[in-house]
């Protein structure tokens, strides 16, 4: 038998850079025992790549789909002549209307869903701003905006269809989800084991990479430690499955039945043999069994559900049990499988597959447009599962929608939601990114597998070491945790412990005011010089000397340089004009240039379009 710090299958996901119970003490080290010895699996365990569990026994066979998902460059009809529907009602589409939308040569499913609500009932999108969109495309998938030679490589000349594959295809993809479903499973390595989080982390890389469907992640997820341990109760464990993969908590009924389904997990711990630490994990109680060792015939209904069909999940204890219990570690890949029945069972529901498109609309979009337009979803359900689960070809099929790519100014003949494009407040990390990409400004990074590092640290081994040196945090001089990232972030809802709670978004007064003070600490507006800020030379167009006398011509070309950098667009007209006339309002004269650029940077750093896209 293998043991659990033995690489089981899988590759590692690239990144860019309850009180103890009786007996559990020694159940670890007793297990290893069994497994082969202790001395070897020291051996086989890195620190640096600590991920061990069930992920690794899946994705092991290609990806689900090769070359291009279908929909990406629709040709958008024109609508139809009519009578345009009233706003206070949802649009009727009649036979001519279907008749008109049948006809039509629609490829992605959002649009084929929309049609009957938008062109079929002459309603049309806003007339799409491609810089606009470039800039929405990079901060959705990417994780920060682009800078106008960003935008200009990867967005102009090329269809939107092109874009969204190019970035899908990129690393920077898979670590933005991959963060979003540390938000979701509230990854905390002081309530879950930190093998079980990075092995959570490179299952969740594998479905951005195309190599596990998302019903097959439901599974795995259901009876994964980071979810299993991370609650104390069954019933617990229930509706935190109905959340995640449903968007609503169980019905009574629901909750007490697939309760059974948990009675084996327990909350333990065991004692980890070469980080030196004693990690929190899931334990397995074998209940439902006699004193032979055998299910009881009169117990094991407390371990079937009967809510889907006739489910039983026993577990027959074998030499790895220790007083009826055994630390999860030492499940076999067939007891891994079996386990994970919850998360097949939901996974067998078409509220499922809805509950996936309605999340994959609610992101991009900002949202509920299946709820709105049930078409949409219908026939996202039906791409998805053609496209064989891969959720890569959802997030396509959105982001190269037109209910996406459209404005989100502009005029429009009726106010129906979809036919405005997404305006969303930017998270924390993608802002602050941002600004460090643009200026070059130093700060340091936060991880999401390792939400509390200082505990990690607090070990003083060298294999902890190793592993908070692997990670993206950073240490000073002194071996500590540079945590000037983490605590702008947290502030702003980002970097999130999760202890009790996660992520938050809002403006107010506190948020402001901490954007303006980060904002005025890069750019220095008031050229301190105890706080330089970032070094001019970012702020100013390429060589241009930070002392040359102001003037107009001067003034619009570093905010067009500034703007170039920050927004991936050229200023208007009005806004060259605006600074033309402050140029010749700067004072004490004369002026410089550096004396100009940095204030332009705090405007243009701490306006809505650097807050909301």
């Amino acid at each position: 038998m293998r043991g659990i710090f033995e690489r089981r299958g899988g590759t590692r996901a690239p990144r860019g850079t309850g009180r103890a119970r009786a007996g559990l003490l020694a159940l670890s080290l007793a297990g290893l025992a069994l497994a082969g010895g202790c001395e070897d699996e020291v051996e086989r365990f890195d620190a640096t790549d600590p991920a061990r569990g069930p992920g690794q026994l899946v994705g092991g066979d290609g990806p689900l789909n090769e070359g291009v998902f279908p929909g990406g460059d629709d040709a958008l009809p024109a609508p139809r002549s009519v009578a345009l529907p009233d706003d206070a009602l949802p649009p009727d589409c009649d036979g001519e209307c279907q008749a008109f939308c049948a006809s039509q040569a629609l490829d992605n499913p959002v649009n084929r869903g929309l049609c009957s609500s938008l062109w079929g009932v002459g309603l049309q999108p806003r007339p799409v701003v491609p810089r606009e969109a470039c800039r929405r495309l990079f901060v959705d998938l990417v994780g920060r905006f682009p800078t106008d030679a960003e935008a200009a490589a990867t967005c102009d000349g090329r269809s939107f269809g092109e874009v969204a594959r190019q970035l899908i295809d990129s690393d920077d993809f898979v670590h933005v989800n991959q963060r979003r479903w540390a938000d979701a499973l509230l990854y905390n390595n002081q309530a879950v084991s930190i093998e079980r989080i990075y092995d959570m982390d490179e299952l969740v890389g594998k479905v951005y990479r195309g190599l596990v469907p998302y019903d097959q992640l439901a599974a795995v997820v259901s009876a994964h430690p980071v979810l299993t341990r991370r609650y104390a109760t069954s019933g617990d464990r229930v509706e935190a499955l109905f959340r995640l993969f449903l968007g609503r908590p169980p019905f009574a009924d629901e909750r007490s039945d697939m309760a059974r389904l948990y009675t084996l997990w327990d909350n333990g711990y065991y004692d980890h043999p070469v980080l030196g630490m004693r990690l929190p994990d899931g334990v397995i109680r074998y209940r439902c069994i006699g004193d032979d060792g055998k299910p009881h015939p009169i117990t094991r209904g407390e371990c079937t559900s009967v809510l889907w069909g006739y489910n039983e999940l026993i577990l027959e204890p074998d030499l790895r049990a220790s007083d009826g219990q055994m630390w999860s570690g030492l499940l076999r890949p067939e007891e891994w499988e079996r386990l994970q029945l919850p998360g097949r069972i939901l996974a067998g529901q078409l509220a499922f597959w809805e509950h996936a498109a309605d999340e994959a609309l609610n992101l991009y979009l900002g949202y509920d447009l299946g709820a709105l337009v049930p078409e949409v979803r219908d026939a996202l359900v039906r791409y998805l599962l053609e496209m064989n689960g891969d959720v890569r070809a959802l997030h396509y099929a959105v982001v190269t929608s037109a209910a996406y790519l459209q404005s989100s100014t502009g005029a429009t003949d009726r106010d129906y939601r979809w036919t405005v494009g997404p305006l969303k407040q930017v998270d924390a990390e993608p802002w602050i990114d941002s600004v460090k990409a643009t200026t070059g400004f130093a700060l340091s990074r936060c991880d999401h597998r390792l939400s509390q590092p200082d505990t990690v640290m607090n070990t003083g081994t060298l294999s902890t070491l190793a592993l908070v040196q692997a990670s993206d945090w950073e240490l000073d001089d002194r071996g500590r945790i540079v945590g000037d990232y983490r605590d702008l972030a947290s502030t702003l809802g980002g970097c999130p412990s999760n202890e009790a709670s996660g992520r938050f978004k809002t403006v107010s007064i506190l948020t402001t005011a901490t954007q303006e003070a980060f904002v005025a600490e890069v750019c220095n507006p008031g050229l301190s010089k105890d706080r330089p800020g970032a070094d001019v030379a970012r702020l100013l167009p390429p060589g241009m000397n930070p002392s040359l006398q102001l003037t107009r011509d001067v003034a619009a070309e570093v905010t067009t340089w500034q703007m170039a950098q920050f927004f991936a667009r050229a200023p208007t007209k009005a806004e060259l004009d605006e600074v033309r006339e402050a140029a010749d309002q700067c004072a004490p004269k004369p002026c410089t240039a550096e004396a100009f650029a940095r204030p332009m940077c705090f405007v243009l750093l701490s306006s809505a379009e650097m807050l909301f896209y």
